[in-house]
């Protein structure tokens, strides 16, 4: 009979009172040791630690993240060990099933296992399931507002070999001193969720400002690294100081590899940090030059990386955003067929998360440019999959108005042309999608008929 995987838990903290807890607790049944490294704790960090039962070690910080890792690494006696920060945890689910997991890596061969890494903010809810690599996806905040969320890998579990170690001042590695690192994809089995990219997190530990710091000290050693400069543009971007973001992506960009695979993550989300802000309206207020300066950088971007739809989804976007709808559109579809034509493995990480958005997004620019077949052709698309989008429902609501009253102007001119959609047409239409019986659909239909000031449907759905 085999043994149990012995899986040791290690993690470096410095106050971190207000998640140390559920540090602790997510995965302590399953865990044969903790082991918590202090750097400089002032408040009930290591109090707290020892009372659940921790092992604390301490370690004076000298600006490293790898040697106090790796100084972690050496207390621990498990088989495997889960190295996540104090601010990450898997869900029951996922942790209940990490060590049956483990131990038919440690039978295959493998030095560690990849999972999906998910940024968790407020009391946003987010999906669980590792599509690999990095990428952002659409979320809706707390507060009502909409941002986007970054959803990625992370290798977090790892065998306990010597050789085996961390690299890295900062945005440290792990790196096999001989031979290649064997990782396996848990992505799709596997979510870490990670809470410490919230605002209020940020200011008060002041994790960004130290990251600046890191990452500058890494590139005096290693001016020309890309990554590094990538990493720098990622912490001014956090901190909302978008031009300063932007030069250090430029050079990122400057620095790339004259041959980058196609997929080469970090370097695709070079690009789209570049194009989410140049194609900011409120950026290119403050910078006339913005918007030539996102055709070039998507210029560039589809040339590296040329199956990657998620260019032309920002750019599609950016230019609705702008009002520019007739670019908007052509954008937006060249995004969906990319995407339908080499799914996500082309790269379109961020629009195949929000693909309806940007279905949504390329009805409205159909409307806004007085294609009213394409318009309604693609909301109908929409509607199909997810009949309760209201602002699609509008948007389809919108066009059929549109088109009868094209149709009244051309009828007074005594122009012949295709006729339109009466109201009670279009109210039969829409039991393909609705059951008008169910008490939710009269309200909603009514809402989306009124914001599209369809009176005519208004006054059948009131007798409806």
């Amino acid at each position: 009979m085999e043994n149990p995987i012995r899986l040791s838990q290690c993690m470096i903290v410095k106050n971190e009172e207000k998640n140390i807890e559920r540090a602790l607790t997510w995965g302590r049944e399953l865990m044969w040791e903790q082991i918590v490294v202090d750097t400089g704790s002032t408040d009930r960090t290591v109090e707290i630690a020892q009372a659940l039962g921790a092992r604390v070690y301490h370690f004076s910080w000298i600006d490293d993240f790898a040697a106090a890792k790796n100084y972690a690494i050496d207390q621990a006696q498990g088989d495997w060990i889960a190295f996540l920060d104090a601010d990450e945890y898997l869900p029951a689910e996922d942790a209940g099933k990490l060590p049956g997991f483990l131990k038919r890596l440690s039978r295959e061969g493998y030095h560690a296992l990849v999972a999906s890494w998910i940024q968790v903010e407020g009391n946003e809810t987010l999906d669980t399931e590792g599509e690999g690599g990095l990428g952002w996806r659409e979320s809706v905040k707390a507060d009502g507002s909409r941002g986007f969320s970054l959803a990625g890998t992370q290798i977090r579990f790892f065998c306990r070999r010597r050789e085996l170690r961390y690299r890295g001042r900062i945005h440290e590695k792990l790196h096999l001193e001989k031979g290649a690192l064997r990782l396996f994809d848990g992505s799709r089995e596997f979510s870490i969720f990670h809470t410490g990219y919230t605002d209020s997190e940020m200011d008060e530990k002041k994790k960004v400002e130290r990251n600046i710091a890191l990452i500058k000290k890494e590139l005096e050693y290693r001016p020309d690294d890309y990554q590094m400069m990538t990493y720098l543009g990622d912490s001014y971007f956090q901190q909302k100081r978008l031009e300063e973001s932007a030069c250090w992506y430029e050079q990122a960009v400057a620095h790339l590899p004259r041959y980058l695979d196609e997929q080469n993550i970090q370097g695709a989300m070079i690009f789209k940090h570049l194009l989410v802000i140049y194609m900011d309206a409120t950026f290119q207020a403050q910078k006339p030059s913005a918007l030539t300066q996102a055709r070039t950088a998507y210029e560039k971007a589809i040339r590296r990386f040329p199956k990657d739809g998620d260019f032309d989804y920002l750019m599609g976007r950016g230019y609705g955003d702008l009002g520019q709808f007739e670019e908007g559109a052509l954008h937006l579809y060249r995004g969906i067929q990319l995407l339908d034509r080499y799914d996500s493995k082309g790269g379109s990480v961020l629009l195949a998360r929000n693909l309806l958005e940007a279905w949504e997004w390329l009805a409205r620019c159909y409307y806004e440019t007085g294609k009213l077949e394409q318009c309604a052709n693609t909301a109908i698309t929409i509607l199909r999959a997810d009949p309760w989008r209201e602002e699609t429902l509008r948007i389809l609501l919108m066009a059929f108005k549109r088109d009868e009253e094209l149709a009244r102007e051309r009828e007074r001119a005594g122009i012949e042309g295709k006729q339109a959609a009466s109201p009670a047409q279009v109210m039969a239409f829409l039991q393909n999608f609705y059951n008008f019986s169910e008490e939710a659909v009269g309200p909603m239909v009514r809402r989306a008929a009124e914001v599209a000031e369809y009176a005519d449907l208004e006054a059948l759905l009131g007798t409806a």
